[in-house]
């Protein structure tokens, strides 16, 4: 039999193997193929960390160094002295140049800088602000995933190293002051105690000031009722006197109006008097020439007639000056009633103003003592604050800080009243002066002169009645001599037995005329004085009522100041009792402050400082743990990958050798085609797992169990692969092949050989549930590394489940593509 004819016999290619010779090689190819693939990877005697140190990590330090206390310190020479003795990486010292520059040039996986304030940082952890030392890194992490994944470590690692380190320096430095500290908490005891006996002191002192303060707070009451009574008294008069300042002004305008009309009336009466003395002249003259002056008859009926006009203007302004000087005597008669009241309230303010005086006087020398002793009370407490070891203590306390701001307080506000009330003293004392030494004189002189003045009003009303009732004559003799000389100038015989009267007349009427100008001189120099009089009182019942008001306003400060003084009092009184109640916590909170800082001073001195007790405190946890199911070298780890690749990959070169066409005439069925395919095909592929998996447990050195389930479970994963790859041939041939070698690409990165299957994204998660090498990788896992027999059977289910599904699609599509062929072959014949 011929090569080619062998070769068909089993159901191979003959296209390029054109004898048996070239047979045998393929087959033998084909076979070691996947051997060698496993063979490369599987007899590595090295781990993936064995050669950490030649992985080339740049080291920068910049730090200059700090001061911690009297020590100086750099840490970054320390670090960079131990990393000097380590081999965990390829460590390499440089500058920046040569960092910035290797990493240009591709030379460093990472450069790490410590920075030049890296050790000035680590000095601040007692400080207000502290400040996190840095220590920067740049990775190139484009150089190789797992190169980047080791310096990650090895950075947190060098992190942890330093943390260690600086909370040892932090320890011991800490540990070194705790004899410093047992010290000041026994002096900040002994300190305490003296504390607790002067707040005692002062809290007897604080207490009596309570007790004083509380005594003379019903006197103080009593003054600034007093001083609001007296305001009420004093607003009262000065409203009255304001009230009456517009009649005062009336009556002054009135009486100039009154002496305005006399002088006027005077000055009338003095030029027609030489008229009244010609006229009696005259008259006396006519008896004389009456027959010879016949001709002056009308002359002096038109002078008659000028006398009777004057005459009745007098007797109108007489009548005028009776009804002005009625007015006014009415007027200074509401005066005189209001300037006695006036004097009545003056006797009742006068007592009050000296009572009020000796009241301020009393609490000014009373706010003088308060103010010296508040002000001893904050100095002492602001002493306290001040204490070199208990001034932090207490002024940390909450209720020494409201003691000390409340004390400062009170004392403000005592010193603040302090200076107010010696000018509260003496404006009291100024306005009782006043009111007794001018006010109330004035007022009764201002009495006394109404008095007067409405005498002499009175008398000379009484004369302008008479004034009047002279002036009405005057009118009536006046009318008289008119008419007689119309009837002279009428009947002139009449007139000549007349003339003796006429003359007698006027004589008369110049005698009077002269008494009435003699009474009126005097009237207006009464009505001068009046007039003068009422300008006086008018100005000072305006000077009287500005003074009421300066009272006024006065007593209104006083009443303010002594309500201030009530309003003070009780705050004073309210703040002291506070001041005293604190001082009491103070000496309660003392008394404990220094059986604690006892207390803290012994058991601060029995602390352990040893080198033991530092490391603890700088590393006080230690990891304690075990890995299980480790492997021991690399290959262990990528076993389960390998043998899985290695496999497809075989069963795939082996579909290159075997022709899947079942030709168009044959006499064998469908079924049994298959079976000679796939049983050709499957003992190649069961000679592949035998040899990868032998091969594969001599190296990896299983136990004779696991050893027999990798041979086995070898089996099953080459046939599972092989059922795949031939139902895709199958169907599509070379295509078919192709879509093979897609799908093994596609599950290189998503069965878990790269990154386990949990890390992967949801929807590559998904998708690696329905792929085949998911389940391989996992059962060799099972038997390689973890010895769980459960995950192993549960693996070789689902690779069950993968082989029985495509060996059933396979046998659909031939016995599809027979039916057709019998079909086409029928209806050709």
């Amino acid at each position: 039999m011929s090569g080619r004819e062998f070769m068909k016999g089993l159901g191979l290619q003959p296209g390029g193997l054109g004898d048996r010779k070239g047979f045998l090689i393929a087959i033998i190819a084909v076979l070691l193929v996947p051997l060698m693939y496993a063979g490369i990877i599987l007899t590595a005697n090295w781990g993936p960390y064995d050669n950490l140190k030649s992985l080339p990590v740049a080291v920068l330090n910049k730090d200059t160094g700090a001061m911690s206390g009297d020590k100086v310190i750099n840490v970054g020479e320390d670090l960079v002295a131990d990393l000097k003795k380590s081999n965990t990486l390829g460590w390499e010292f440089v500058d920046s140049k040569q960092a910035e520059r290797g990493l240009k040039d591709l030379d460093y996986y990472m450069v790490i800088e410590i920075p030049e304030d890296f050790s000035k940082k680590v000095t601040t952890v007692l400080d207000e602000n502290p400040q996190k030392p840095q220590l920067k890194f740049i990775q190139n992490e484009g150089l190789h995933f797992m190169a980047a994944q080791v310096t990650n470590n090895a950075t947190e690692r060098i992190k942890n190293q330093l943390a260690d380190k600086i909370t040892e320096t932090y320890t011991k430095t800490l540990f070194d002051s705790m004899g410093e500290i047992s010290t000041g908490f026994k002096e900040g005891a002994d300190g305490a105690t003296q504390i607790n006996e002067g707040s005692a002191k002062l809290h007897d002192g604080t207490g009596k000031i309570v007790s004083s303060l509380n005594e003379k707070a019903p006197d103080i009451n009593r003054l600034a009722d007093g001083a609001k009574e007296l305001k009420a008294g004093t607003n009262t008069m000065h409203t009255s006197l304001a009230s009456k300042q517009g009649d005062i002004a009336k009556l002054a305008d009135g009486a100039s109006q009154v002496h305005s009309g006399t002088n006027t009336l005077l000055q009338n009466l003095q030029q027609k008097q030489g008229d009244i003395t010609k006229l009696a002249n005259g008259t006396g003259l006519l008896l004389k020439s009456l027959q010879g002056s016949s001709g002056n008859i009308s002359k002096l009926a038109d002078g008659a007639k000028q006398i009777d006009d004057g005459a009745n203007q007098l007797a109108v302004g007489s009548a005028s000056l009776e009804a002005g000087a009625a007015k006014i005597l009415a007027g200074l008669k509401t005066a005189e009633a209001g300037s006695n009241q006036l004097d009545g309230g003056m006797a009742k303010l006068e007592p009050g103003t000296k009572a009020v005086a000796d009241g301020t006087s009393a609490v000014d020398a009373g706010s003088q003592r308060l103010a010296v002793g508040t002000q001893q009370v904050a100095d002492g407490i602001e002493q306290l604050s001040k204490h070199p070891v208990l001034g932090p203590i207490l002024m940390a306390d909450p209720n020494f800080q409201k003691l000390r701001e409340g004390s400062k307080a009170v004392a403000a506000g005592a010193g603040d009243m302090a200076q107010k009330t010696p000018a509260l003293s003496a404006g009291a004392k100024s306005v009782a002066d006043g009111i007794s030494g001018q006010v109330a004189p004035g007022v009764k002189a201002l009495a006394g002169g109404l008095d007067q003045l409405v005498a002499g009003q009175t008398e000379l009303t009484a004369g302008a009645q008479k004034l009047n009732a002279g002036a009405q004559q005057l009118a009536s003799g006046t009318g008289a001599l008119a008419a007689g000389n119309a009837t002279v100038n009428s009947s002139w015989g009449t007139l000549t037995n007349s003339v003796a009267q006429i003359s007698s007349g006027n004589q008369a009427v110049d005698a009077g005329w002269k008494t009435m100008t003699a009474g009126v001189s005097k009237l207006e120099d009464g009505a001068g004085q009046v007039a003068a009089g009422n300008q006086t009182v008018k100005t000072g019942w305006g000077e009287l009522t500005t003074g009421a008001g300066k009272i006024n306003n006065g007593m209104t400060q006083v009443s303010d100041g002594t309500q201030s003084v009530k309003t003070g009092w009780g705050t004073l009184t309210n703040g002291v009792t506070q001041v005293d109640n604190g001082i009491a916590k103070v000496e309660d909170g003392s008394k404990e402050l220094a059986t604690g800082l006892a207390g803290g001073a012994e058991k601060t001195g029995a602390i352990k400082t040893g080198d033991n007790n530092i490391s603890q405190f700088a590393a006080p946890v230690e990891l304690a743990g075990e890995t299980i199911n480790k492997f021991p070298k690399y290959r262990y780890a990528n076993a389960p990958y390998i043998l899985s690749l290695a496999l497809f990959v075989g069963v795939l070169l082996m579909s290159l050798l075997f022709d899947l066409k079942k030709p168009a005439i044959t006499a064998v069925s469908p079924f049994r085609w298959y079976l000679g395919k796939f049983g050709n095909m499957a003992g190649l592929a069961v000679a592949q797992a035998l040899i990868v998996s032998v091969f594969a447990s001599f190296f990896l050195k299983s136990n004779a169990a696991n050893g027999f389930s990798l041979i086995w479970f070898s089996v099953l994963v080459s046939l599972t692969f092989l059922t795949i790859v031939f139902f895709l041939v199958l169907l599509a041939g070379n295509i078919g092949r192709f879509i093979a070698f897609t799908f093994l690409v596609l599950q290189l990165s998503t069965t878990g050989s790269a990154l386990p299957i949990h890390m992967l994204p949801d929807n590559l998660q998904a998708l690696s549930k329905i792929l085949p090498m998911t389940y391989s990788i996992g059962g060799y896992k099972s038997i390689i590394t973890l010895n769980h027999y459960g995950a192993f059977w549960a693996n070789i289910s689902a690779l069950f489940v993968f082989l029985a599904v495509f060996a059933v699609l396979s046998l659909v599509i031939i016995f599809f593509r027979s039916n057709k062929r019998i079909e086409q072959n029928e209806a050709v014949a």
